[in-house]
């Protein structure tokens, strides 16, 4: 490189580390408050003048000592070399003969220091270390500025903020969001923090609930050779939101709700299965106020702008009450349950509720979601049975399905019941196919339209079920039929066939078809 090059650019080395002072002015996290950028000027100061002294010692002289003199305003500094004054000069870089120093300063003593300089910096420093000291101010405004945009995302955390869709990857969807204080975030959505509904191609913006602030970690080793995962105070962050936390549905209730946010009704209780249902309890701090209807708003208009953000998820408002069995009976809804058959203890956490029949398959629900959002809404362990109005016409010996929720789940129970299937004897006496079809259900259409010249005729169209569905349900099937069987002996089950033979001779019952003797029927198939 030539001299006259080189020259100029050692020449230049203290206006580059003036200028990183320039680099606070221009940072966007100090244009309102003139009070920050004073004070991170000042901790940039400092922060200069042990980078200064330390390469000092490293290039010039392992004991000299220095006085920084630094201007933070215009970004200006002088140095100064401190040198003892002696008789006899052994050192020169930190020494100095006194004869010099009295035609300066005759006030000086042998022992003081003098201050020698200012100094020019290219002479004591190498040009590494004037690149070191330009580096280290210039990573100082940046950690400070990732700091500033921390604590910026910080205070949004547990709060619902709208993210525009940035870039969607298979296993989560990148959003960009613009602070209060105008910092620019990258919001990032996990899969399992997503509703199956959601498709960030068909909504580019979302509300999204900031759920927590992750950190770069290291792997640091402790004095006892451990090693330990711990966040990196100048590392990089990440900031995770969430669909499905139950604290979004509450934020977004407050911010439909104005009672809600003024504190006169309070949600005592959120349950939900993101997409799907939710259960939320409302209690009114005012006598003036009906919690429900005011939650849900005139004609639904509150509530319908929340079921609308979480893709049509069906939300049930409930009154919420200190006493177990009218909450319990509540939050059991859709079902129509009289408190007075709920029995609670308190001590176990755990309830019975009598049901009639035909209440018990609203009360468990579509996969069970029902019974589900109201154990977790109450904190009772819910079980249902079923209440005969007219005892004389039970059977003792019979079994209500419910019973088998254990070994078949809420799901299918849900399906058995809502396919007349109710209590043991009718397994047993509809057979395998009668299962079958109350867990595959009704056949189910689905609609196709056809759009030609501004007309949208529909076509329906059955759903059809494959050979393999059709096998792994009659399996199921199978299963629940030998599981039940094996409920009764050999005398009851014959005498249960005996019976189901009789009245189809009778015809008391021709929808069984071929259930004349299932358990015959199911050897054949099984073999």
């Amino acid at each position: 490189m030539p001299r006259k090059q080189l020259k100029g650019e050692t020449q230049d080395q203290k206006a580059q580390i003036a200028s990183a002072f320039g680099e606070i002015e221009q940072s966007k996290i100090f244009l309102e408050k003139r009070s920050e950028s004073a004070a991170v000027k000042m901790d940039i100061a400092d922060l200069l003048k042990e980078i200064i002294q330390k390469q000092l010692r490293k290039d010039y002289d392992p004991e000299v000592e220095a006085n920084i003199f630094i201007n933070p305003e215009r970004g200006d500094f002088e140095v100064y070399i401190l040198k003892k004054i002696v008789d006899d000069v052994d050192l020169p870089t930190i020494e100095i003969d006194i004869n010099e120093v009295r035609k300066i300063d005759d006030s000086l003593e042998l022992g003081d220091y003098y201050e020698e300089g200012p100094i020019k910096l290219d002479d004591y420093l190498t040009r590494k270390s004037i690149q070191i000291i330009k580096q280290s101010v210039q990573k100082k405004v940046r950690d400070l500025e990732r700091l500033a945009v921390y604590e910026d995302c910080l205070e949004k955390v547990g709060e619902v903020v709208a993210g525009e869709v940035y870039q969607v990857r298979p296993n989560e969807v990148i959003f960009t969001y613009n602070t209060s204080k105008d910092h620019r975030v990258e919001l990032v959505l996990p899969k399992a923090e997503m509703m199956k509904k959601d498709n960030p191609r068909r909504t580019p913006r979302m509300k999204l609930y900031v759920k927590r602030i992750e950190r770069e970690k290291v792997n640091v080793r402790n004095d006892d050779g451990t090693v330990e995962e711990r966040e990196k105070p100048d590392g990089g962050m990440k900031v995770i939101v969430s669909r499905v936390d139950d604290r979004f549905l509450y934020k977004l209730f407050e911010s439909e709700v104005p009672e809600i946010l003024d504190g006169l009704i309070v949600i005592k209780g959120i349950a939900r299965v993101p997409g799907e249902r939710a259960k939320v309890a409302v209690e009114s701090t005012s006598s003036r106020i009906d919690p429900v209807g005011a939650t849900v708003g005139y004609r639904g208009k509150r509530i319908q702008s929340i079921v609308k953000e979480l893709n049509n998820e069906n939300i049930d408002v409930i009154y919420y009450t200190d006493e177990p069995q009218v909450f319990i009976a509540r939050a059991l809804q859709p079902a129509k349950i009289d408190p007075m058959t709920v029995h609670a203890d308190m001590k176990t956490r755990k309830a019975r509720v009598m049901l009639k029949p035909d209440q018990i398959k609203y009360a468990i629900g579509k996969n069970g979601n029902n019974i589900h959002l109201a154990e977790k809404l109450t904190g009772y362990e819910i079980d249902v049975y079923r209440d005969v109005i007219d005892k004389s016409l039970e059977d003792p010996n019979d079994i209500d399905i419910i019973e088998f929720r254990e070994e078949f789940g809420d799901d299918m129970i849900y399906q058995l019941l809502d396919g007349g299937l109710d209590t043991a004897k009718k397994i047993l006496q509809g057979g395998v196919e009668k299962i079958e079809e109350a867990l595959i259900g009704a056949p189910k259409t689905e609609e196709l339209f056809v759009f030609n010249k501004g007309r949208k005729p529909t076509k329906l169209r059955e759903r059809r079920i494959s050979d393999d569905e059709k096998r792994y349900w009659k399996k199921i099937a199978e299963t629940i039929y030998r599981t039940v069987r094996e409920q009764f002996s050999e005398d009851e089950f014959k005498a249960l066939l005996d019976d189901s033979r009789n009245r189809l001779l009778m015809g008391e019952n021709m929808d069984m078809g071929e259930s004349l003797n299932p358990e015959e029927r199911l050897d054949e198939e099984t073999n």
